[in-house]
């Protein structure tokens, strides 16, 4: 019982079940067995089998349990009591089960004649059956792998840290190169090794470390034809005469990890743990909401004695029972996804760490002559024209900042103008632009200006969104959102029990209120996708069409793909209204996602057209979040304007602590956060930056063997120094 269930020689350790036992526990069961026994003279009262599937085969449990049956029929052993455990270790999954041989009719120990010969027929049945490619052993004896090692000869080579397979070929290569005592002895010594007779007669080898590995076994050689070439082992010195020899041989090599390695796999199997945790508290949490409301649309009294008389006692019994099997294959479902996961992640560590250990022979993470060279943003005009209008830059800088000071435009004209006389008579011209308007500020720093034609953007918009406020006629009906809302809780709860939160039903019911403007500022992971796709519903049975935008083509995507609202970009829909198109009709709706990153200048066009076509507008995003790329921050003036609904619970994290980070992050609480994280061992440290970039490097690259390159990933820095770094450690581990 304490080998299945050590966690220390197993990445994940899963007591899946005890069956036919007064315990629930493995220690507690095996013990009635022995106690059973110690009642009969069966002294194996236990049988164990080990399912091993191919390295990267994904097999689901229902295959497990199916052999596992197949095997204890075909041993005699069906009914009898069972423990099944499930191993993971290097990426790979193997289950033990474990019977009890006595019959409790009889109190003998069940027979299992040919058990080898029964267990090898079923195996070759499960390969041809899982269309896995058979090993050549399993097609004929004569075939198998001379490196094949028994579990024996696993735990003697992992006592001494060694590698089993690498321990069988040099022996077996020591005994393939000699012909007699002295060449094999010779040959033994050069690998690290003394020739000895052993305590029960027979050859073996001491080594070093004074452990003494059986020549027989590990040559896979027969005592006889070790004797008919050798001679007899009694010209040999015992065990205890050669240890004092042992001392002085070269120490053995062993099996050893990189600190680097041993850290990210620690990391990697303490995350992969709590996200199984998370998983079965959730899973938890969920049957006991489902067994809630059973109970409570369950009948009672009058209402159960007539759901008896008319039967629906049985339908609402069945419906009970229909639930339960949904919610279980659910379950398996998402615990075989995440296992699944976790053991590609395994491999691809793994993998990586060999990649690693070449590295030294074959390359250099970064290179040094790659220099970072940062170029300044173009300036769309000639030195020419800048000469003729130095004014002309004011413009430029307008078009991403909001406000400026004499500093970024003396920058700004820098670029094109090196002769500094010449430089310091284009800025004061600038200065003195009359598009130029200063600003009033209390600060004691530089004065700070803007341009007439941002202003005349901000009172455009000001005025567009008024009118939109004030409008009305969007109203929908209360029947469309009671249907819309009881269809969202229904696929909801098929598909992970949930169902929408009080936060998100008002904020439903702001979005579809009668203005022809609404806003929604959620966080992150608060639900805002779910809340759309109930918007669309909703719409639709109204009698309106939807059409969704965004600033980047990758938003647009989610949009769609998350809500069902057909979605494209901004500058798309901006081009098609310039060339005379109307994608957009009055009475439909524009649902805008990510709208905090949308400067002044493009929100006013967009407020403006829809405001002159009589279609809604709908704001959804997080000023907090990443900021807009041009002038302005439009979306927050809004919102701090004519108010917005809001969505702060968190529904995309399940564990309360993440969603606990999440806020902070979103607050800009980031020691908070990143303190909630290294409670949870989820945040890792390193002694130098170099350090750090190259262990980011490393878990980016195990990243992409384990899910593939098409995968969406992130590595984060927050200097562009440290990101061309890292690009370069990056590049340089994935070619």
């Amino acid at each position: 019982a304490r080998h299945l269930m050590n966690p220390r020689d197993n990445d994940h350790v899963t007591l899946h079940r005890v069956e036919g036992f007064l315990s629930h526990d493995l220690a507690s069961a095996f013990a009635e067995v022995e106690m059973i026994a110690s009642g009969t003279r069966c002294r194996k009262y236990l049988f164990s089998m080990s399912f091993n599937p191919p390295l990267e085969a994904n097999v689901p449990i229902e295959v497990f349990e199916q052999a596992i049956s197949d095997a204890e029929a075909r041993l005699g052993l069906s009914g009898q009591p069972r423990a099944i455990v499930f191993h993971e270790k290097n990426g790979r999954r193997h289950a033990h089960c474990v019977w009890s041989r006595i019959d409790p009719k009889s109190m003998t120990a069940i027979q299992l004649p040919h058990f080898k010969r029964k267990l090898m027929g079923l195996s070759r049945e499960i390969y041809q059956d899982q269309g896995w490619d058979m090993p050549d052993g399993f097609k004929r004896f004569e075939d198998r792998d001379p490196l094949n090692y028994s579990r024996q000869e696993a735990g003697q080579a992992k006592r001494a840290d060694r590698d089993p397979k690498a321990l069988k070929a040099k022996f077996q290569s020591c005994w393939a190169q000699s012909d007699d005592l002295n060449s094999f002895a010779a040959a033994l010594q050069e690998e690290g090794f003394l020739l000895a007779r052993g305590s029960r007669r027979g050859f073996v080898a001491v080594d070093g470390d004074g452990k003494i590995w059986s020549l027989s076994r590990w040559c896979g050689v027969r005592p006889k034809d070790l004797r008919q070439r050798l001679g007899s082992e009694d010209r040999l010195p015992s065990v205890e005469d050669v240890l004092s020899q042992a001392k002085d041989l070269p120490a053995p090599k062993k099996q050893k990890s990189s600190p680097l390695f041993q850290k990210q796999r620690d990391e990697l199997v303490i995350r992969q743990r709590q996200e199984r945790e998370a998983l079965i508290e959730r899973q938890i949490q969920r049957q006991r909401d489902r067994l809630l409301a059973q109970r409570q649309s369950a009948g009672r009294g009058l209402r159960a004695l007539f759901d008896r008389m008319t039967g629906q006692d049985v339908v609402k019994r069945d419906k009970v029972l229909s639930e339960a099997k949904a919610a279980k294959a659910t379950d398996r479902a998402e615990q075989q996804a995440l296992i699944t996961r976790h053991l590609a992640e395994r491999r691809a560590l793994d993998q990586h760490a060999h990649e690693r250990s070449l590295q030294p022979i074959f390359g250099r993470s970064t290179d040094p002559e790659q220099r970072l060279q940062i170029r300044p943003e173009a300036l769309p005009y000639t030195a020419k024209q800048l000469r003729k209008d130095p004014a002309l830059v004011l413009d430029h800088i307008s078009q991403k900042k909001a406000d400026f000071t004499r500093t970024d435009v003396l920058r700004a004209l820098a670029q094109v103008l090196p002769d500094p006389m010449e430089l310091q008579a284009a800025t004061r011209t600038a200065m003195a632009s009359g598009e130029l308007v200063p600003l009033q500020s209390t600060s004691t720093l530089q004065p700070r200006f803007t341009t007439k034609d941002y202003q005349k953007a901000e009172a455009q918009l000001n005025t567009s969104a008024t009118k939109l406020k004030e409008q009305g006629g969007f109203q929908v009906q209360d029947q469309h959102i009671t249907r819309a809302m009881a269809d969202q809780d229904r696929r909801m709860m098929q598909d992970f029990g949930g169902k929408l939160s009080q936060e998100q039903r008002g904020a439903l019911h702001h979005v579809l209120g009668d203005n022809h403007m609404a806003s929604v500022v959620g966080l992150a992971g608060a639900g805002k996708s779910t809340l759309l796709d109930t918007a669309r519903m909703a719409w639709e049975q109204q009698g309106l069409r939807v059409h969704g935008a965004a600033l980047a083509g990758k938003a647009a995507e989610g949009l769609e793909g998350a809500s069902g609202i057909p979605s494209r970009t901004l500058a798309s829909l901006e081009l098609s209204w310039k060339n005379g198109h109307s994608p957009i009709s009055k009475g439909d709706v524009l649902v805008v996602d990510e709208a905090g990153m949308i400067g002044t200048r493009q929100l006013a066009r967009i407020t403006k057209q829809i405001n002159e076509i009589g279609a809604k507008l709908v704001l959804v995003g997080d000023p907090e979040q990443l900021q807009p790329i041009e002038a302005g921050t439009p979306f927050r003036d809004l919102v701090k304007q004519y108010g917005a609904a809001r969505l702060t619970e968190i529904h995309r994290q399940k564990a309360d602590w993440h969603k606990q980070a999440s806020k902070d992050l979103a607050e800009g609480r980031s020691h908070q956060a990143l303190t909630r994280y290294a409670e949870k061992q989820a945040v890792t440290t390193n002694t130098s930056k170099e350090e750090a970039i190259d262990h980011l490097a490393a878990s980016y690259v195990m990243d992409v063997a384990a899910h593939g390159a098409r995968k969406s990933r992130l590595a984060l820095a927050h200097k562009r120094k440290d990101v061309h770094a890292l690009n370069q450690a990056i590049r340089a581990q994935l070619r």
